[in-house]
């Protein structure tokens, strides 16, 4: 007959169960392995995915830099259409404020009386200079007061004013333009 192994137990079960170091050891021999194996699952699920987010930013480098290549091959189009539409802008402006200088021009010929003649014009959106002529002081003062009864310029600024023995009274103005008229 074979002989029974001998074991021998220096703790025993029961004493075991009521110390400290039994009581862990008995709770990592149960929990502990259960503990062990989630956190495997998870550094192993960690590594797989790895590779799942490793190909997803190589994916998304390979984007970047075609799409920055798309980016440097349509550059000077883009500068094109910007200065394209820089232009058209300033062309807008321009034409918006081409009302504003005829209006401007037939109002002063509405005003001009017979015997007063302009010799040079300057206008802008804000203001029109003139130098002009009267050939009488009568057309002179008539010019003047229409000047002031209309409604389309805020302030007059009247100044040089000459006689001439053979072209009559010459004088410059500068007629400030009203905000109603813009």
């Amino acid at each position: 007959m074979p002989a029974k192994p001998i074991t021998i137990n220096l703790l025993g079960q029961e004493d075991l169960k009521h110390t400290p170091q039994g009581r862990i050891i008995g709770w990592a021999l149960t929990y502990g392995r259960y503990i062990m194996i989630g956190t495997e699952i998870v550094v192993l699920l960690a590594f797989i995915s790895r590779f799942s987010l490793d190909r997803k930013l190589t994916d998304l480098r390979e984007e970047i830099a075609q799409k920055q290549a798309i980016l440097e091959a349509n550059k000077d189009l883009e500068r094109d259409i910007r200065s394209l539409q820089d232009k058209l802008v300033k062309l807008k402006q321009t034409t918006n404020n081409q009302k504003l200088p005829l209006d401007t021009l037939n109002t002063l010929q509405s005003l001009l009386p017979s015997d007063v003649y302009v010799e040079t014009l300057d206008v802008t959106t804000d203001r029109l200079s003139v130098n002009a002529t009267a050939g009488t002081t009568h057309g002179f003062s008539q010019f003047l007061t229409n000047l002031q009864a209309a409604k389309q310029f805020s302030r007059i600024d009247i100044g040089d004013i000459k006689k001439n023995l053979l072209t009559g009274i010459e004088f410059k103005f500068t007629a400030y333009l009203s905000n109603k008229s813009k």
